[in-house]
């Protein structure tokens, strides 16, 4: 990450704002090209507006009224930093331009979502410490802080994953970990965060699952679009829990009529994030739509419902931490069979004949984990397609041909 923009020189100033007129630029292109779907409703616009300026996380947190924590990933539970009054900002891009601010020592197989990332803290002036929460996930994730050069002025909290789910040890491992972070949310504050606090965010939470139930419900149907469900989905992790629940009750009301079902196929794997939804847009073209997904950045983006014994602050926090540890299905976790019967489940309640695979090139867990529930799905049957990419476009050809194949093989 660079220091101050005062010691750069003309050049780099040129080309860092040369960065950022093609990021603009490749955003308005993605923008447009939603809002001239025939899909396309105005309830999507507060969506899509939270989602464009996320592109500069300095400047969007800056002109937030409260404090603001960059998160990476969904493992660390949303409703504490909103019980501590934080507005967590998810380090998550799907910018190509932004690629090119990255720095240039990085691995030249490095994970693009990574890479993305720290191409948009380059554009930071770093005036201001950087304060970030990394739980322990994949290795990108845990190299982070040294990937992106943060300083002494950076103040970084651990989550350290239990990458075991189903032992006692790592339950209580876990727990102490969700209390580590609620009493470094506090030093951040300044205040304590008290049980009635998180019983409000679980409820708020709450709340917006509901709703989501019901976008998944529709889009299972084929009555929503599954772009406008990327849409919503990639938007919660910056807006205000309660604005977004609003502005998906008001985008509801405002639903076209479906359009004729297509082929109905779930989507795994690596995340899928704004403004990198050329996948989505290829498997439309290809006369499939994603009816269901397992990713991160979409249909896990609210982890589940909680249940808890009674509102001290010690069960509302058990019930976080085992809801975020064991009802998570991310490939990092060594015993991960619920996966595979979660995928199962889904496909057979859906009716759904075929998976597409995602795998980010440099996403080494998905990348593992993809030959593996190949054999164990074909194995049922269930028809199997892995498709590897990156944020760049040359490849759409080749991949469409492999989807409209694929298709064929789903209707026959």
């Amino acid at each position: 990450m660079i220091s101050d923009k005062s010691e750069l020189s003309p050049r780099q100033k040129r080309l860092l704002q040369k960065t950022r007129n093609r990021m603009s630029g490749e955003c308005r292109d993605v923008i447009d090209s939603i809002k001239n779907r025939d899909d396309y409703a105005p309830g999507l616009a507060p969506f899509l507006k939270i989602l464009e300026q996320t592109l500069f996380p300095e400047e969007f947190t800056t002109a937030l009224s409260q404090k603001s924590v960059y998160t990476l990933c969904v493992q660390a539970p949303l409703e504490l930093f909103r019980a501590a009054g934080v507005r967590p900002f998810k380090l998550a891009c799907g910018s190509h331009a932004a690629l090119e601010a990255a720095p240039l020592h990085l691995p030249a197989l490095t994970c693009p979502m990574i890479k993305s990332v720290l191409g948009l803290l380059q554009l930071e002036s770093k005036t201001s410490p950087t304060r970030c929460v990394i739980p322990t996930t994949c290795d990108w994730v845990v190299k982070f802080k040294e990937l992106a050069g943060l300083n002494e002025r950076a103040d970084i909290h651990y989550l350290e994953l239990p990458h075991l789910r189903e032992t006692e040890s790592a339950s209580r491992r876990w727990l102490n970990q969700v209390y580590g972070l609620k009493a470094w949310l506090e030093t951040v504050t300044g205040r304590k965060i008290k049980p009635g606090d998180i019983y409000e965010a679980i409820c708020s939470y709450a709340g917006a699952y509901e709703v989501f139930c019901r976008l998944i419900e529709l889009r299972r149907a084929q009555s929503l679009p599954g772009l406008s469900f990327a849409l919503m989905a990639n938007a919660l992790a910056y807006m205000d829990v309660d604005q977004w629940t609003a502005c998906v009750k008001e985008y509801m009301l405002d639903l076209k009529e479906p359009a004729p079902p297509k082929t109905p196929v779930f989507l795994t794997g690596s995340p899928i994030l704004f403004p990198n939804y050329k996948l989505l847009f290829l498997i439309e073209k290809a006369g499939m739509a994603v009816v269901a997904d397992d990713l991160c950045s979409m249909e896990r983006s609210i982890p589940g419902a909680l249940t808890w014994e009674d509102r001290s602050e010690y069960a509302l926090l058990r019930a976080l931490a085992e809801r975020n540890h064991k009802a998570c299905i991310c490939p990092t976790f060594a015993d991960n069979q619920r996966r595979f019967n979660s995928l199962v489940h889904t496909l057979e309640q859906s009716r759904i004949k075929g998976i597409i695979f995602h795998v980010l090139k440099g996403c080494h867990p998905f990348d593992i984990e993809s030959g593996i529930l190949e054999l164990q799905l074909k194995a049922k049957g269930i028809r199997f397609l892995k498709i590897e990419t990156d944020y760049v476009r040359e490849d759409e050809q080749n991949i469409v041909t492999r989807l409209e194949a694929f298709s064929r093989t789903l209707s026959l």
